[in-house]
Parts: C-alpha cells; structure tokens; sequence
C-alpha cells in the first residue's frame, strides 16, 4: 500500500499533464466554408435562367457550394448584382451577344483581372459585343474563323486525360461544334469535338495571368442536364480554384 501523501502527490501530478496536454494540444481545424460561386446567366436561346437555377442547386447539394444565380437587366445592359462576382471564389458564364454599359463592363473585366479561377460555357465566347476580343485575349482562342462560327453536327467527343474529367465517363452531343480557329500555344485542349468537316477543340483549360479557366463549348440545356455534364463543372470548379477535386464514391 502507497501512503496517502504519495497517492495525493501522484494525483496531482497526473492532474498537470493532463491539463497540459490540453493546453498544447491543437485546435481542432475550423470546418472548410463552402465555396462561393456566382453563375452569370445571359443567353436566352438556351434558357440559361432556368439551366443554370438547376446547376446551382446540384452544385449546392452535391459539393455544398454556395451558390447564386446573376441574371441580366430587363434592358440587357447590365448584369443584376454584378458586384457580387468580385466577392466570389469563383463563377460560371453562360452569355450571349451583350452590350454591358461601362460601369459593368469594367467591373466584368476587374474579375478577370483579379486572379480568380473561373468556367466559361458555350457562347461565352461571343458573349460580349463590346469587348469583341475576349475570346483571345481572356479564352486564348478565336471563336469562329473562316466559314462561320459553325463547324457542323457533332458526330462524337473525345476526352483527353485531365483531372476535371474525375469520375466523368464520357460527354455526348448531336448539337452543333463550334467552329475554333488561332489556339494559343498556352492552351490545354482536353476534349475534342468530330463532325464531318474533321475535328475541333470543344474544350480546354489555359491559365490566365494568375487565374486558371476551363471553357466547354457544350450548354444546351439538355446537355446541362446530364449527370456526367454537371460533375465535370463540379470537377472544374475545384481545379480552377486550386481544390483537390471530389473522388467519386466507390459502389
């Protein structure tokens, strides 16, 4: 038998390292906040409103993004809370044909500058009818070239091995490809589009001063319906804002 005065003393001892323990042990992490996306919505023929309504609430219940839905003016001059772009981590841009007025346009273009990764869909790269060269300035390829804009029917895609493709078994479409002309040396197509005329980059990721994008030239609505589709944004959203990308969930 130890006497009481040991026992107290060895309590006691026990007491301080445990108390000390817990006061070097560390925090426990704060948990991730969920990453903000701001989707622009501006290309009326392919009922991006609604296509993109849809995209946020996958986005939202499958990777727990934060996400809002920026429409245009009644006039299409303006992008109806635009400022909240700059406060974002990241956006998607599904546009068509627009004239901003200056004070959007340049908050529009302060995005582009700022450094944050972003997606671009389909006439995105038209999508601007006062900044003409957005395509090859910010996109880093022309739309359209000689012959138009169109580049026929889509016979098939194929994907080349990137990590937005994670999970993603393949993409389809029998709509029209556009036609792509003057890629950049700094580009990374990693889906090409064929139809009867040959082949044509439909897809591909570029960094952009200190900013990665990805531009898909798919977003009918259809297609943004396809499961496969809406991971491959997912997947994206993660790779331009520098996030380990989701892995799929074994079954």
């Amino acid at each position: 038998m130890y006497p009481t005065s040991y026992l107290t003393r060895v309590k006691r001892l026990l007491f301080v390292l445990c108390t000390l323990g817990l006061a070097l042990a560390p925090a426990a992490a704060a948990p991730a906040k969920p990453m903000r996306v701001v989707l622009v919505a501006g290309a009326e023929s392919y009922n991006t409103d609604q296509a993109f309504a849809d995209l946020a609430q996958y986005l939202q219940r499958e990777y727990g993004m934060s996400c809002e839905v920026l429409k245009m003016s009644a006039d299409q001059t303006q992008i109806v809370g635009i400022e909240k772009l700059l406060a974002a981590d990241s956006a998607i841009f599904h546009v068509r044909r627009k004239t901003l007025n200056p004070e959007h346009l340049a908050i529009l273009k302060k995005f582009f500058a700022s450094g944050k990764g972003f997606v671009a869909l389909r006439s995105t790269s038209h999508g601007w009818e006062n900044w003409k060269d957005f395509d090859q300035q910010i996109l880093g390829a022309k739309y359209g070239g000689p012959g138009g804009g169109n580049f026929g029917l889509a016979k098939r895609l194929m994907l080349k091995p990137h990590p937005i493709w994670t999970g993603v078994p393949g993409l389809e479409t029998k709509k029209d490809l556009y036609r792509i002309t003057e890629v950049g040396a700094d580009v990374d197509v990693i889906i090409e589009g064929e139809t009867q005329n040959g082949k044509v980059p439909v897809g591909w990721t570029r960094a952009h001063g200190n900013a990665k994008l990805f531009y898909l030239a798919l977003a009918y609505q259809a297609e943004m319906e396809h499961p496969a589709f809406r991971r491959a944004i997912g997947n994206a959203l993660h790779w331009v804002t520098g996030r380990p990308i989701p892995q799929p969930e074994k079954k």
